[in-house]
């Protein structure tokens, strides 16, 4: 009876507390830091660390993308992104996380190649969900009218 109770106790304590990183480090994961991974991996334009850094059956959802499957057909994705933006740069405003979860607000910015260098700046928010160290899934939402 007392092991049972430590254990519920133990999983209470891990899934009720609102100390960043503790459930996920409890697990060996700490999904934020993988996120942060993504996105500095964004800012360098290192498609082969994004394709890395999301699982191998990782779906992504976007207003631009109803599904893309893979962590290639993702980091193909990127890729043609950051051919239509050189000098794409994402800055997180925002990051925090519940469990598996990451939620990040963010703004991208750069110059659009194919419209004469016009500068985009666009706000998005995006629900990664983290499972042994790679990006499982990634909801992303944004204004597709943002100038």
């Amino acid at each position: 009876m007392k092991t049972a109770m430590m254990i519920v106790l133990a999983c209470s304590a891990c899934c009720m507390t609102n100390t960043p990183g503790f459930a996920a480090s409890y697990h060996g994961v700490d999904p934020v830091k993988t996120v942060r991974q993504k996105f500095e991996a964004f800012n360098r334009h290192d498609v082969a660390a994004i394709e890395g850094l999301y699982a191998a059956d990782a779906v992504l959802r976007s207003p631009d993308y109803p599904e893309l499957a893979g962590n290639s057909q993702i980091a193909d994705t990127y890729k043609r992104l950051f051919d239509a933006i050189p000098d794409a740069n994402d800055a997180i405003e925002n990051i925090d996380s519940s469990g598996n979860r990451v939620y990040a607000q963010f703004v991208l910015s750069g110059h659009l190649k194919g419209a004469g260098g016009k500068f985009i700046k666009v706000p998005i928010m995006s629900v990664y969900t983290v499972s042994g160290g790679h990006i499982a899934a990634d909801s992303t939402y944004y204004d597709r009218k943002t100038p």
